[in-house]
């Protein structure tokens, strides 16, 4: 148990903007934050406490990080497992080591989630050693080929319909383990985030629906428009692999809904993309829950106060237009809420901010979002 005072240092590996997002919350509770990260201007460096600028996974600065902070977490899973094994150990990482090792890697992720009775799409794992053999075992087409390690937001990874698109896909990544995963005619795709605090007390914020574009995350939706029994499945599903894994903090799990069933796809154990609405929609963000759970707090009330929609806004709204977006055009549809990063350059793909808009229904919500969206660059 690692209870923390107003006053304590909270470290964040990562200084992106989910770190930024934990560090408004930690302020608020009394905390100090010191962030590691090789960017100096990252989002969560212009207003960190203290700042190590350094490699993620240099041993020597994640000695820093924990001689100044009381509890160490992370924003993302790319950092080695092993060079954090002695805060680990000493009982200051959250979520804990073993569980970011399985995540990062999807080999092992997939293994966690079978072993632990859940449903996956069909899957093979690949040895660099023994590459060309998994093509005679692949049954169907098309399958999703996949990094096992290092994948993000549609990176590192490519869909094959036939067996010479496999080959070739297989001939460039030749010497990296993959996974050739079934692809899966999915009704919906679906995420639970989570919060499990260090007694094993558990909230969720129900099911999120999540609608992507070329691999990276573009409207989610809360509550998810799926039936009582599927929702309540994959909170159970998200549940079981929380206690296993001992998580402690916040956590995605993402799903995909095939009719009555429900295949886990990937966690990832940290705050989420999906999870953004919460800030505005609970009363509790998982932000907020993260931090109470690092720091030994008793987790808050996990009501929902109104039906949410959240709109990602890449660099492609400032650089495929002359114009700068029009936030004042986005702000005037109503409940509509402003998130931006402090991200200094703009480009095609990354995440610069968010807008979440709370309305009387999903569906409104996901209507006024998306036309909130669309008002940043409408001509004017």
């Amino acid at each position: 148990m690692k209870i923390l005072n107003p006053g304590d240092c909270i470290g964040i590996i990562g200084g992106g903007q989910l770190g930024r997002m934990m560090a408004v919350e930690a302020y608020q509770l009394g905390f100090k934050i010191a962030v590691l990260d090789p960017d100096p201007q990252a989002p969560l460096c212009q207003i960190a406490d203290e700042r190590i600028i350094a490699d993620y996974s240099d041993p020597h600065a994640i000695a820093e990080l924990g001689r100044v902070a009381s509890a160490v977490t992370y924003e993302f899973e790319n950092v080695d497992a092993g060079v954090l094994a002695e805060l680990d150990r000493e009982g200051r990482l959250f979520p804990n080591a073993r569980l970011l090792a399985i995540s990062q890697d999807r080999i092992q992720e997939k293994a966690a989630f079978r072993r632990l009775g859940l449903k996956t799409a069909g899957y093979l794992a690949v040895d660099p050693a023994a590459v060309r053999e998994p093509l005679n075992q692949v049954e169907r087409y098309p399958v999703i080929v996949k990094t096992a390690r290092g994948g993000y937001d549609g990176h590192g990874q490519r869909r094959c319909a036939n067996s010479g698109e496999l080959q070739s896909v297989m001939d460039e990544w030749h010497d990296i383990p993959l996974v050739i995963e079934q692809y899966v005619p999915f009704d919906k795709e679906i995420s639970v985030v989570l919060t499990r605090d260090q007694h094993g007390h558990l909230v969720d914020f129900g099911a999120i629906e999540n609608h992507h574009q070329n691999g990276i995350l573009d409207f989610s939706v809360s509550p998810a428009a799926v039936p009582d029994s599927i929702r309540d499945r994959a909170v159970s599903y998200a549940y079981r692999l929380a206690v296993e894994l001992g998580l402690v903090g916040t956590m995605a799990v993402e799903f995909f809904v095939a009719g009555e069933e429900v295949l886990v796809n990937e966690m990832a154990p940290r705050p989420h993309n999906s999870g953004h609405l919460t800030i505005e929609a609970f009363e509790f963000s998982q932000f907020a829950q993260h931090i109470r759970a690092v720091a030994g707090l008793p987790l808050g009330n996990h009501h929902q106060l109104s039906a949410a929609a959240m709109a990602n806004l890449l660099g492609d709204i400032w650089t495929d237009h002359s114009a700068l977006p029009d936030f004042s055009a986005a702000l005037a549809v109503p409940a509509t809420h402003l998130h931006l990063y402090g991200k200094r350059v703009a480009r095609a793909g990354r995440k610069m901010g968010h807008l979440t808009v709370l309305a009387e229904s999903p569906t409104t919500a996901l209507r006024r979002a998306d036309q909130a969206r669309k008002a940043l660059t409408a001509p004017h």
